[in-house]
């Protein structure tokens, strides 16, 4: 995610490590999709797990918090799902 901004961006591992190194060269950045809010919480599918496919994503908000009666520990209260 983009810190204040309603982006969330797609890079590529390697070719960030490759621009780290020096290689000025590398594309890290894949794609920029703009999201309906800021986004505070990912979740790819299967992000946790040595078989993650990137198929799905889930972003979270936390920033609508005051748009709702306070009732528990926050949560993100709206998402949005990109395929």
């Amino acid at each position: 995610t983009l810190f204040i901004d309603s982006q969330v961006v797609k890079w590529n591992v390697d070719a960030a490590i490759k621009f780290a190194a020096g290689d000025k060269n590398a594309k890290y950045v894949v794609d920029r999709i703009d999201v309906q809010y800021q986004p505070g919480h990912l979740n790819a599918s299967q992000s946790e797990t040595k078989a993650a496919d990137g198929k799905w994503l889930a972003v979270g908000c936390k920033f609508s918090k005051d748009r709702f009666l306070p009732a528990g520990p926050l949560h993100p209260e709206n998402a949005q799902l990109i395929d």
